[in-house]
């Protein structure tokens, strides 16, 4: 017989008034398995208490029950170990063998943890307790292979050491008292994938693990993935879209790459700061009948080099195009100068557009000469009505100095 777990749970028993009060029988409850499988059948179970999760010398016991029936691996038994509990933690060690076996009992290891009073206390997985004692009205619910705390959909909210919240939102509070790392870990088996998981409706919506086999970190969102893999190289499975500035560092003897990306919520209309206009699905758009334009401000390091731009677009009509500009702004004189990087060409109902602009010479960027934007404009000078052209991320990238 090859038994690989047992988990217990205590489902019934006593409560205490005093430190040494006169005890009775209590219902343990536990999930077994023969040969990495439920066990069904007959076998003979030892029970005896322990003051220590392992060694030591046992304090009551030994409680023999043989010939006990065992359904899908689910038992229960009575256990009735006098007065040995007086509000000290307690373990029980168990011991089993099959019904038909006359030989030496298997010791389960490790012991299953109970708290000061069996009534109280919850242990899955032989050990790994949860203790809720002095519970006038326990908040443990048990279904077959399933426990609940605290009530559906209800309104219970769980703080472990702590008694209040961080947030006024907060459901659960898990505090450490500890400056070095302290919170809460998920363990699995060997290769397993223990993951953090965020829905809602009831439905996943993204979740974050660490998958063993890859050596690899990941964030997933419907498919969208992030990951950090054995090399600590970042891998994005789709789009990568910031509103402001990445910064790739090179080795020795390698071109250093920088990037300054732009949502439509870091676009602006025209010289003032005022943010444009959102439309859901063509992006940033300016009013219908105005002359203004899209403006990104350029602010890059002094001596870098623009070698590419890519603008991902909504154009839903035959005229105007989306006309992209350098919009440059001279130090000394303060006059305007700009310069036609690139223009798109024919409409796209429904769908979305990319132009992406390499231009023959890098763009050289001093500082202390001008500004430096990037302009997007009709190629008419006026913007349709709002969701036919507009502008949903802008990427810039160049080489540092």
């Amino acid at each position: 017989m090859d038994i690989k777990r047992l988990s217990v749970a205590l489902v019934s028993g006593m409560g205490f008034f005093g430190a040494y009060a006169q005890a009775e029988p209590f219902v343990f409850q536990g999930q077994l398995n023969d040969a990495g499988a439920p066990a069904t059948g007959i076998y003979d179970l030892v029970f005896d208490l322990f003051a220590v999760d392992s060694g030591g010398t046992a304090i009551a016991g030994t409680v023999v029950l043989e010939d006990q029936q065992v359904t899908q691996g689910t038992f229960a038994v009575e256990l009735d170990f006098g007065d040995a509990f007086d509000g000290s933690q307690r373990w029980i060690q168990i011991g089993v063998r099959a019904g038909d076996d006359v030989g030496n009992y298997t010791t389960l290891s490790p012991r299953a943890k109970v708290g000061n009073s069996p009534q109280a206390s919850y242990a899955s997985n032989a050990g790994v307790a949860a203790v809720a004692d002095a519970l006038a009205d326990p908040f443990w619910t048990q279904a077959p292979g399933i426990l609940v705390f605290g009530e559906n959909e209800g309104n219970d909210r769980f703080f472990f050491n702590r008694d209040r919240d961080v947030d006024p939102t907060d459901i659960m509070v898990i505090h450490s008292a500890q400056n070095g790392l302290g919170g809460l870990t998920i363990s699995s088996w060997a290769n397993g994938m223990p993951y953090y998981g965020y829905a809602t409706g009831g439905f996943m919506r993204a979740k974050t693990y660490y998958d063993p086999v890859s050596d690899a970190w990941i964030v997933n969102k419907n498919g969208d993935q992030l990951e950090i893999d054995q090399n600590n190289d970042v891998i994005i499975t789709n789009n990568l879209i910031v509103g402001g500035t990445v910064t790739a560092l090179g080795g020795t003897g390698e071109t250093t790459i920088g990037y300054t990306s732009y949502t439509p919520e870091s676009l602006f209309i025209g010289l003032s700061n005022s943010n444009t206009l959102f439309n859901s699905f063509a992006g940033a758009v300016v009013a219908q009948g105005s002359p203004l334009y899209l403006r990104a401000g350029l602010d890059l390091p002094h001596g870098s080099s623009i070698t590419k731009i890519e603008i991902v677009y909504v154009d839903q009509q035959v005229s105007p195009n989306l006309r992209v500009e350098l919009f440059t702004r001279d130090l000394a004189s303060m006059a305007f100068t700009a310069t036609l990087l690139g223009e798109s060409s024919g409409s796209a109902i429904g769908f979305t557009q990319t132009m992406v602009i390499e231009p023959s010479t890098p763009i050289l960027i001093d500082n202390t000469l001008q500004t430096y934007n990037l302009r997007m404009i009709p190629s008419t000078g006026i913007w349709p009505s709002v969701g036919n052209l507009g502008v949903r991320s802008v990427l810039v990238e160049y080489t540092l100095p």
